[in-house]
């Protein structure tokens, strides 16, 4: 009785291993090399309130996956704040475009590729 089980196991797993066939290839695309953020600064007029208006395009596996924008507005601490949030988004990999009506050199942004 046992060696009837042991061929019966045997010949199911024969017949697997003919009519199996591996399931559909799901193998992923070359992974993209990691993208280059951008930062476009724009003189344009914006409300006199305003110190800045700010959009940040967020990408994941090199495709856009969402963008915030916002606005800073005239006070002390405005430079800091841009310098800050501009920054950030940038390491992380965000496209950032500002509109202001300060010069990139006045937003201390250095404007010579090299």
């Amino acid at each position: 009785m046992l060696h009837a089980f042991n061929f019966f196991l045997w010949l199911l797993h024969l017949l697997g291993s003919i009519i199996w066939r591996d399931p559909v290839s799901t193998a992923k695309s070359k992974p993209k090399p990691p993208r280059r953020p951008t930062l476009a600064v724009i003189n344009a007029a914006v409300p006199d309130d305003v110190f800045a208006l700010i959009r940040m395009s967020w990408f994941k596996q090199g495709r856009p996956v969402e963008v915030e924008e916002f606005r800073i507005f005239e006070c002390d601490e405005a430079y800091a704040i841009f310098h800050g949030t501009v920054g950030q988004a940038l390491r992380q990999g965000a496209d950032v475009s500002v509109m202001t009506t300060y010069s990139a050199e006045t937003l201390g942004i250095p404007t010579e590729v090299g």
